[in-house]
This record gives C-alpha cells, sequence and structure tokens, in this order.
C-alpha cells in the first residue's frame, strides 16, 4: 500500500547566469518525481514530469542551470523528505519532451547534483601520497578537485598509496582508488557515492555491519508500521562462468620488479578471504587459476623521498590488490529487486533485513517461524541497499530498491 503525501514545495530557483528571474514554484502542476541513488554512482539525480500552464518553459527560455527546492510531508514521518537549492545543489541538467498545446505545456525536467557537473570541468594532475581516505577528502574538498561543501561520512583506511593523477576526473580517481582501499576490519574493498545526506567513502564490511530495518512480505494487510514489502523479484544469484573468466576464485599474477630486475610470481585463492562461507566448486575446480595477469612493480617511482628507507612499500602496491578486487565482485553475488511503501529514510548503502514466508514442510516444529531463519539459507536475510528510487505522483508513492548480498559472507 502506497503512502499518502503532500508536495509542500516544488520549485526553480534561479542561479548566475539562469534565464529565471525570480523562483518560480510548479507544484500546482502535478509533479510527478522519481528520485535516484546508487552505491555505483557519485551523483544523486532527479527526474520530474509536470504540467506548465504558465508555459515558463518556453516564456523564459529555461534550457539548465536552476536549482530545485523540494519539499513533501509523507505520512507517518515526522522529518519532510527535503532538497535544498544551498545544501543539496540539485541543478538543472536538462529540458525534455517539451510538448506544447494552446493552453499548457508539459516537461520533463532532468536534475543532477552540481558536482558532478564541475567533476566534468575538473582535472586531476597532482602527485598525491599517504592514507588513502585522506587523499579522498583533498580531492572533495580542495580547489584543485571538487571544492564540495557537501557531508563525507567515511572510514578511515589502513593503507597509504601514491601515484600521480595524469588529468584523471576527480570522480573516476575516487573510484579508480576503491579496489586498492584496505581497511580497519581486515577487509578489502571500498564505495565511494552520493545519497541525499552527502558522499560516503566506506568499506564494504563497514556497510555490511550496518543496522538493518527488517520488512516482511505478508499476504495479509499491511504491518501496523508499514514496512512491508509489496512486491520482490530475485533477479540472479553469482555467475561461475563470468567469475571464472575474471579470476574470481583463483588468479595467478607475474610481477616484474624494475628495481632488481626480478620476477615474483603470487598465486591468489579466494579462501584467503577467510569467508564463513567460501565457494565450492565441482572437483576443486575454485583452487585452479582461472586468469593469468603480468604488472610491473616500480617502487622507485612512486617513492616518498630520495632516501632508500622511503621506497614504496609493496603493500601499498598491486601486489596485495587481488584481495580487494575479488571483494568488491563478490558483494553484488546476489541482486534482488523490491517495491516498498515510501520510505524518506532510507538510503543506499542501508542494511535491510528480509523476511520472506515459507511453507512449512509436514512434521515441523510448530513454534518454527513461518518466516526465513536467521542463517540465511534461504532468499530471507540481510541485503544492502545498491540503488533507490522514490516514485512521487498521480496521488502514489512508493520506493523501489534493488538490494544485494554476499552470499559467502552471509
Amino acid at each position: 500500500m502506497e503512502k499518502k503525501f503532500l508536495i509542500n514545495d516544488c520549485s526553480l530557483v534561479p542561479s548566475e547566469g539562469s534565464s529565471l528571474k525570480e523562483e518560480f514554484n510548479i507544484a500546482g502542476g502535478a509533479p510527478n518525481i522519481t528520485y535516484f541513488e546508487s552505491i555505483k554512482s557519485p551523483a544523486i539525480s532527479l527526474s520530474l514530469n509536470f504540467i506548465d500552464v504558465d508555459q515558463l518553459i518556453s516564456r523564459e527560455g529555461i534550457t539548465g542551470g536552476e536549482y530545485l527546492s523540494l519539499r513533501i510531508k509523507v505520512q507517518g514521518y515526522d522529518k519532510e523528505f527535503e532538497i535544498k537549492p544551498d545544501k543539496h545543489l540539485m541543478m538543472l541538467n536538462s529540458v525534455k519532451n517539451v510538448t506544447t498545446s494552446a493552453t499548457k505545456q508539459f516537461a520533463t525536467l532532468e536534475f543532477l547534483s552540481v558536482e558532478a557537473i564541475v567533476n566534468e570541468t575538473s582535472r586531476i594532475n597532482q602527485r598525491f601520497t599517504g592514507n588513502v581516505t585522506d587523499t579522498v577528502k583533498k580531492i572533495l574538498k580542495d580547489k584543485k578537485g571538487i571544492q564540495t561543501k557537501k557531508n563525507l561520512d567515511s572510514d578511515q583506511a589502513t593503507n597509504s598509496y601514491s601515484f600521480v593523477g595524469n588529468t584523471k576526473r576527480p570522480f573516476d580517481t575516487i573510484q579508480w582508488l576503491c579496489s586498492k582501499t584496505q581497511s580497519s576490519k581486515d577487509g578489502n574493498g571500498f564505495l565511494f557515492f552520493e545519497t541525499l545526506d552527502g558522499y560516503v567513502f566506506k568499506s564494504i564490511e563497514s556497510l555490511l555491519d550496518g543496522e538493518a530495518v527488517e520488512y516482511k512480505k505478508s499476504e495479509t494487510p499491511d504491518e501496523p508500521s508499514g514496512l512491508t514489502i509489496l512486491e520482490n523479484n530475485l533477479n540472479q544469484t553469482s555467475d561461475i562462468g563470468m567469475s571464472c573468466r575474471m579470476g574470481m576464485y583463483a588468479n595467478k599474477t607475474i610481477y616484474i620488479n624494475i628495481d632488481n630486475a626480478t620476477l615474483k610470481t603470487v598465486d591468489y585463492r579466494i579462501e584467503s578471504l577467510k569467508l564463513k562461507k567460501p565457494p565450492k566448486l565441482p572437483n576443486g575446480l575454485e583452487k585452479t587459476p582461472t586468469r593469468l595477469m603480468l604488472r610491473v612493480l616500480d617502487k622507485c617511482a612512486l617513492q616518498k623521498g630520495s632516501k632508500k628507507k622511503e621506497i614504496q612499500k609493496e603493500n601499498e602496491l598491486a601486489i596485495y590488490q587481488s584481495k580487494s578486487y575479488a571483494r568488491n565482485n563478490l558483494i553484488f553475488s546476489q541482486s534482488m529487486s523490491v517495491s516498498i511503501p515510501f520510505n524518506p529514510e532510507l538510503r543506499a548503502g542501508q542494511m535491510l533485513n528480509l523476511r520472506f514466508p515459507l511453507r512449512k514442510n509436514e512434521g515441523d516444529d510448530q513454534d518454527k517461524t513461518a518466516y526465513g531463519t536467521e542463517s540465511d539459507d534461504d532468499v530471507s536475510g540481510k541485503y544492502l541497499i545498491s540503488e533507490l528510487k522514490h516514485n512521487i505522483g498521480g496521488n502514489r508513492a512508493n520506493t523501489e530498491l534493488t538490494l544485494i548480498r554476499d552470499m559467502f559472507t552471509a
């Protein structure tokens, strides 16, 4: 059952250089709003369809650059779903599908975080060294980077990494660093993305350990809390063939050390991650390398100083990145799509505890729960929100989620 809502404000706010001269409220145009965020994306986005009875798009020549101000009151929640023009900086990126009649216009407005536009105009061309988390903060906050004032929720990395920007875009650089970052929990691999609360740069283990909100699928009327699953679909489980091709389970890497002209062969197996439920393939195939790679180790090129003791450490180079790479991919080993009543408090990267009803087998204990067990051996269990989409409009509001789960650590 969709949540009732009230749009208190939906306005275009002029910015410097905008063709719009003053703030204009379009809430009366029956807007249909789709808000989106994802753990794969460093920018949030929003699409808005509305009826333009004032023909503002044509009269003012609206083509982009304006900011969005949005406030929606949702039944059952104290705080409004709010996008502030001076905080979230959702900028009109494009105007699409404009149809005109004698009395009105229909238009689609697409908004994007202004930092995503800044990212296209910035290039990282300096040398970085030191802790990876500190490097990410510099790229987001410094003048030569994004220069954002938004909050950054981050975990402190346990490793350092030195590199030269090579004129890459800031967001591309940060996402490139994610698989090279280690956490304090002996975990490998970070994720970087934006939510309504700001930017997130956290380890996968930290996200998976987060407090989970429970949702149940019920064939009876909604639970009093409204935390029910309306629709669900298991999209896919792990692709064994593709995982083998990518060297997920086992791979062999030959490293050439330019410093002393030696070779070093490293055999990687997924068992080194010490998973709770490691994958098992027929005939022990998970222990057989399915990918051969060749890489160069140049310790001197990026050392911190001229002294020999300041040489780049091996654990800061590519030799220890297989674990991070595998960990980043394991988290997407199972995917599910669900639809729930509109919940403005959910964010990408948050944990959900899903409970689906199971038919009792004959002879089962009467006290056994009708829902999935805590062992996560069935479809029920804890999932991470990979993608979040709020659909608001037409007297209906719901939230569509794409959830992922690492089956091997559940």
